[in-house]
């Protein structure tokens, strides 16, 4: 019996692109914070779960069980992002 692996997915693009999100994405900005940068691994872990409600905290760093509304909408173009869908 043979086993086929899925392909695996370029994360550090995909870390880039959800770092570059989290830090408030723009015309002419192409790079995150160092802050942001740092934290794109967790959110991407907390991506892969579909809680853009736990991502909206990652993001908002408050302590606070749901993010600003700003950070919500930046972790709902996260999860979309992650599942493969046009943001």
């Amino acid at each position: 019996m043979s086993t086929t692996l899925a392909p695996e997915r370029d994360l550090t693009a995909l870390q880039d692109r959800i770092a570059l999100i989290a830090c408030g994405e723009r015309p002419g900005k192409t790079k995150s914070c160092d802050g942001c940068s740092r934290k794109s691994a967790a959110l991407l872990n907390i991506a892969s779960t579909g809680a853009a409600d736990a991502v909206a905290a990652a993001i908002c760093g408050t302590g606070n069980r749901a993010g600003c509304y700003d950070c919500t909408d930046k972790s709902v173009k996260i999860v979309r992002l992650y599942n493969g869908e046009t943001v």
